[in-house]
């Protein structure tokens, strides 16, 4: 049962500094794409760092910010989906927080995306606005772990992950892919496997939320939002059936539709 997918490539027409994609010469695009960096699941970004700190933005694939014991136990702090900016530190030892790709990624340093030097204002106002919704979501994770049960939990950060996919046009009639597997999910929520999936199973059975073939569908997010506590981030919650989904870059497809990424792990 449950959240084990092909990740997605974002490339949106919403808002960030990928959008700029849409109207780039061909030979912009072009050179874009020669300089994504590629990593395989499990890859720890900060190794081979050199730089203080090393800023990327997720075009394909998602990662997380953990932290590994040496006994092997993980906390995991917040997830990256397609879109979001990273800033990656050098890392190399367990026990130090560090930057894990969930899945296949694909990342691009933003100065490579098109626009050149007139866009270094919009840039440094990306990457602040990017750091700012970190805290925020961080600063969520903290209420989530601290006072939120297991049913508010799950309900919290699957509407969070809700939210960000929408707004890059990843979310279509309240449902969303979800490349992570119950294992993952407990490690983020501090709960057992074995809690996890009771838990998942009680949200099925009030009808809360669907999970089939990888996709989750929560049914009417802007109540769920009560049920859990979830502010969101800038958002008004309402159903994104009543909203004009953000199209996907043809070139993403186009790039993809033939090599589609396995698994992390096959579903529990």
């Amino acid at each position: 049962m449950f959240i084990a997918e092909t990740p997605q490539k974002a490339v949106s027409t919403t808002s960030g500094p990928l959008n700029r994609l849409w109207s780039a010469d061909p030979n912009e695009v072009r050179s874009f794409w020669r300089s994504v960096e590629r990593f395989a699941p499990g890859a720890n970004l900060g190794h081979g760092v050199k730089e203080r700190v090393k800023h990327a933005i997720i075009v394909y694939g998602w990662a997380c910010d953990m932290c590994i014991l040496p006994d092997g136990r993980r906390q995991i702090f917040s997830f990256y989906v397609p879109g979001d900016q990273l800033e990656i530190q050098p890392s190399s030892d367990l026990g130090v927080r560090g930057v894990v790709a969930l899945t296949r990624l694909e990342l691009v340093d933003p100065r490579r995306v098109p626009g050149g030097d007139a866009q270094e204002q919009s840039d440094e106002a990306d990457l602040r606005a990017a750091r700012q919704r970190n805290e925020e979501r961080i600063f969520d994770h903290m209420v989530r772990l601290g006072q939120l049960t297991a049913k508010e939990r799950v309900l919290h950060l699957f509407l969070e992950l809700y939210e960000r996919l929408d707004a890059v046009g990843l979310v279509k009639n309240d449902s969303y892919r979800l490349p992570l597997t119950q294992e993952i999910v407990a490690d983020a929520l501090g709960l057992s496997i074995v809690h996890i999936n009771r838990t998942l199973q009680q949200l099925r059975r009030e009808g809360l939320v669907t999970l089939k073939a990888g996709m989750v569908t929560l049914a009417q997010p802007s109540r769920l939002a009560g049920v859990a506590f979830y502010r969101g981030v800038g958002r008004s919650w309402r159903s994104s059936a009543a909203r004009a989904a953000a199209p996907i870059a043809a070139a993403a497809s186009a790039r993809h539709t033939a090599a589609r990424a396995a698994p992390v792990a096959a579903a529990v």
